[in-house]
């Protein structure tokens, strides 16, 4: 059986599991917080189903549950089929951790924290973003002073995602202040309940709160907590980011699955004089528009991946991947609406796709925020693709 075969027939086998395992949790688009107790023992543990039956943490060393068969197509087919199958998808803040626990982590943390990943026991978050550092996060602020034989931190951190359940941060402190800005970092996994730490949920227009301010007052942390070389943080985390790859062959589905939503929309929703949007001239040139432009934003996604696959990623691949996706997803976002206000109904059977609508419009600009902002990207793209001076 050829590569392709192999995969395809792995794809039928996260399809099957996907539908006979995962929860039927309602979550709106940006949504990844259980709304109460019972939820979140239906995401733990589908968690931990996942990683038990090798479909996630795969690419991990076999000694610490992965598979000696693994392929990297392999984690990015397991993100489409739970795009496509509208299923809680695996919180990257967990697996940024995890890559980063197997790269930097001593045995002893390794024996800590990755079968606890693994069974869904540990939800992990990340302490990155500051009030004043948030793309730049090397100018970020929180001290981690020497005390002893381990560390007193003191600062604040925002846009947490998923802060106010996670049992485990990643930490990124300045432990040398008169070191250069990348080179004075250190990164720490700290428990969520040490004393000092306080978690606040932020509400957002989509009316959830997924993110938190997180204030650390002199929390008290041993060397067993450093994570890496200290003063080493800005390679650990860099390296961390890197394994949220596995997110961006998906990006393309969830395009697809938009475009697909938007047409759906067109086609219920009536207008005052009793026909349907999709009859109209104007938004079937508009439906034609965004179906070439997702058409190119896939190729570009998908060509991405290729690389990232083959180890011939170019520094500025992800970057306008990104870029593509979030900028296409407010737009698809803004049309859909658009052909809503049109509208005097939409048919009862579709009210599904409506709600769908309006939740990834309210979450569409986070997305080009969050991760690096697309004004970050440009720049980037600038001066890494095009070769221009720094401004």
């Amino acid at each position: 059986m050829n590569v392709e075969d192999e995969d395809e027939r792995f794809r039928a086998e996260v399809r099957s599991f996907i539908a006979e395992r995962a929860p039927r949790l309602r979550m709106s688009e940006g949504t990844r917080a259980p709304r109460d107790a019972g939820e979140e023992r239906e995401i733990r543990g589908w968690l931990g189903a996942l990683y038990e039956a090798g479909h996630l943490g795969a690419g991990w060393p076999p000694e610490w549950g992965g598979r000696p068969d693994h392929r990297p197509t392999r984690d990015l087919i397991l993100m489409e089929e739970l795009f496509r199958a509208r299923a809680y998808r695996p919180l990257d803040q967990v697996m940024l951790a995890s890559h980063e626990i197997l790269e930097f982590g001593t045995e002893a943390q390794k024996r800590a924290y990755l079968p606890r990943i693994r069974s869904g026991e540990h939800i992990w978050c990340q302490l990155f973003s500051e009030p004043d550092a948030g793309s730049d996060l090397a100018s970020l602020r929180t001290r981690a002073d020497a005390s002893g034989d381990g560390f007193v931190v003191t600062g604040q951190k925002v846009w947490c995602t998923d802060g106010h359940w996670a049992d485990m941060g990643m930490l990124l402190a300045r432990t040398d202040p008169a070191a250069e800005r990348h080179a004075g970092l250190t990164a720490f996994v700290v428990p969520m309940d040490s004393p000092g730490i306080t978690v606040r949920p932020i509400r957002e227009m989509t009316g959830s709160a997924e993110f938190c301010e997180v204030f650390l007052d002199e929390v008290r942390l041993t060397s067993e907590n450093v994570l890496g070389p200290v003063g080493g943080g800005w390679s650990v985390i860099n390296s961390g980011l890197a394994s949220e790859r596995a997110f961006v062959g998906a990006n393309a589905v969830q395009l697809e699955m938009m475009y697909d939503d938007l047409v759906a929309l067109a086609r219920a929703a009536r207008l005052p004089d009793g026909s349907r949007a999709i009859d109209q001239e104007s938004v079937q040139a508009t439906l034609a528009e965004l179906l070439a432009r997702t058409e190119a934003a896939k190729l570009i996604v998908q060509d991405t991946v290729r690389r990232i696959v083959s180890d011939e990623e170019h520094p500025a691949d992800g970057p306008v991947a990104k870029l593509v996706y979030t900028e296409l997803n407010v737009e698809l976002c803004e049309r859909a609406l658009g052909i809503v206000a049109s509208a005097a109904h939409v048919d009862e059977s579709d009210r599904e796709v409506v709600e769908r609508w309006y939740e990834a419009f309210l979450w569409s600009r986070a997305l080009t925020v969050s991760g690096g902002a697309s004004e970050i990207m440009r720049g980037i793209i600038g001066r890494q693709l095009l070769g221009l001076p720094r401004a």
